[in-house]
């Protein structure tokens, strides 16, 4: 259930966010019918509410038999956003004195997998940008992200989009790859690659079959050299544009 899921990132146990629910749907019960509506074991039932009124999320009445009301989620949440809010203010401050940012994690990149948290890894790394956005991308992918770099775009960043694959999308700074399905065929995946500011990049191969794989790194080098390679695109693209398949010709014979 998706309440018991972002319960439990608010801090909750299993049994806390089960009991809450049970008693936002019948208030002023007692532990047995709370149990009962929440399917709780009466042996932990009032562990689980004695945990929850510590955290004044609920509130006993009465003493024979208690009965208990939840306070009301807005309530509950205000409160919750407001100390998570606390915390993350507090913990920026205080782990950055920790964690002096001498370049050694510029060596380090990170592997990350599962289409979740690669596109999540992606809008974070778009929305950070302040200067420039290059970006290799397949139509696909594009559908998922158009939005975030449109709104970049707004905002005055450059995006440089090199696109494979046809797309109703399109940004100021598009170029069209025109070779989609010999690449296809080679690769058997599509890839993404996006550097940011000149200073972080990331590259994703989204296989046609098996799983979808990401680097991530703020490596100078690395970040240097994906980025050289969305601008050969580009200058390919635009000598494609001016000499037709004849430039084509050209790179083949120099390979």
């Amino acid at each position: 259930m998706d309440l018991l899921k972002h319960l439990k990132l608010l801090g909750f146990t299993v049994y806390e966010a089960k009991a809450y629910i049970a008693l936002l749907k019948q208030a002023n019960s007692t532990g047995y019918e709370i149990a009962r509506l929440s399917g709780i074991p009466a042996s932990k039932i009032y562990e689980v509410l004695n945990k929850l009124q510590d955290r004044e999320v609920i509130m006993a009445l009465g003493s024979d038999p208690k009965r208990y009301i939840p306070f009301p989620p807005d309530e509950i949440l205000k409160k919750l956003k407001a100390d998570y809010l606390h915390s993350i203010e507090f913990l920026q401050e205080k782990l950055a004195e920790i964690y002096e940012k001498d370049g050694y994690d510029q060596h380090y990149i990170w592997n990350i997998s599962g289409d979740e948290n690669i596109f999540r890894k992606l809008r974070e790394l778009i929305s950070s940008a302040e200067s420039e956005i290059y970006i290799s991308i397949w139509a696909e992918e594009l559908a998922v992200l158009h939005e975030s770099l449109e709104e970049k775009e707004r905002e005055g960043v450059k995006i440089f989009l090199v696109l494979f694959g046809n797309s109703t999308y399109r940004l100021k700074r598009t170029f069209h790859h025109g070779r989609e399905h010999e690449i296809r065929q080679e690769r058997r995946a599509r890839r993404l690659a996006v550097v940011v500011d000149s200073a972080s990049m990331m590259i994703i191969n989204f296989k046609d079959e098996g799983l979808t794989t990401a680097a991530y790194t703020l490596n100078r080098g690395m970040v240097l050299l994906t980025k050289d390679y969305i601008i050969h695109d580009i200058y390919t693209i635009k000598m494609q544009e001016k000499f037709g398949d004849e430039a084509f010709t050209i790179f083949e014979k120099l390979t």
